[in-house]
């Protein structure tokens, strides 16, 4: 019978022999088969044997381990806590709980992409570089403006603000608070007017918002600044020509802007006593 299904072995029956007892042929056949079976089915200490099954540890350990050399060796628990990588690829998301270190004095390659290939749910602290803008971004949340009101046709949300939203479509924005619940969460949008924007919700609610509640916008903005040129040329400092969301310059300090600048109707630039805002 060879080993049973937890690995033990007995005899096949008709052991154990009875002294004074005659060995036939049928007994010693039977019983050496068996025996024969059972040790093909045995791990050769000297490497032999490829296994065709999983091996079951019983929360025991594989002790005195090498270190492992190639794609489809086994790994020390040495190796697993202070790995050296000449390339690892990971598919999917890391996590890493602590600081990562990089020693190296190389690179580190971030993700390149257009505007269309963003994350589709973006999170603060995300960086990547825009092909189609030529420049490093980063996620950061941004407050949104006052709710208005926030009104729906099927599953379609139209938000309304108190003062020009500055935002893009496809911006992702987090609705909280507001009643019905079904307003709330986080969407992508589609801008419909300086003060308006509709995204569509999961399900239906039964009325427009009794309660607006606030919202708050997960926005790419650029990384870095200063002047910006060809063949590494330094030269040129770029800024928009509209003023799309209200904005308080820094008490104490001073701005700057290559003009004609237009404030859109509803924005406010707020130029504290102490400051100066220049227009060349």
């Amino acid at each position: 019978m060879s080993r049973n299904g937890s690995g033990t072995y007995s005899l096949p029956a008709g052991n154990p022999v009875v002294p004074a007892t005659v060995i036939s042929t049928t007994w010693a056949n039977t019983t050496l088969n068996d025996i024969s079976t059972a040790l093909t089915g045995s791990v050769a200490s000297d490497g032999q044997t490829t296994m065709s099954g999983n091996l079951v540890m019983g929360n025991n350990k594989v002790t005195a381990l090498a270190n492992g050399t190639n794609p489809t060796d086994a790994v020390t628990y040495g190796q697993f806590i202070n790995p050296t990588f000449t390339t690892l690829t990971v598919t999917g998301v890391s996590t890493f709980n602590s600081t990562a270190n990089f020693l190296s004095t190389d690179d580190i390659k971030i993700p390149v992409g257009s505007t269309a290939q963003r994350p589709t749910s973006p999170t603060v602290g995300m960086i990547r570089f825009n092909s189609d803008t030529n420049q490093y971004e980063g996620n950061k949340i941004v407050t949104g403006q006052g709710i208005t009101s926030i009104t729906f046709v099927s599953s379609t949300a139209t938000l309304t603000t108190n003062s020009p939203h500055g935002l893009s479509t496809n911006d992702y924005i987090t609705v909280v608070g507001a009643s019905p619940a079904q307003y709330n969460g986080t969407y992508s949008i589609t801008v419909t007017g300086a003060s308006t924007f509709t995204y569509v919700m999961a399900s239906t609610p039964a009325t427009n918002a009794t309660v607006v509640g606030t919202y708050y916008a997960n926005l790419w903005l650029a990384i870095g600044g200063g002047a910006t040129g060809s063949g590494g040329n330094q030269v040129f400092v770029e800024n928009d020509q509209t003023v799309t969301s209200s904005y308080t310059i820094t008490s104490g300090k001073n701005a700057m802007s290559a003009g004609p600048i237009t404030v859109n109707t509803g924005v406010t630039v707020t130029v504290p006593t102490d400051s100066t805002w220049v227009i060349v």
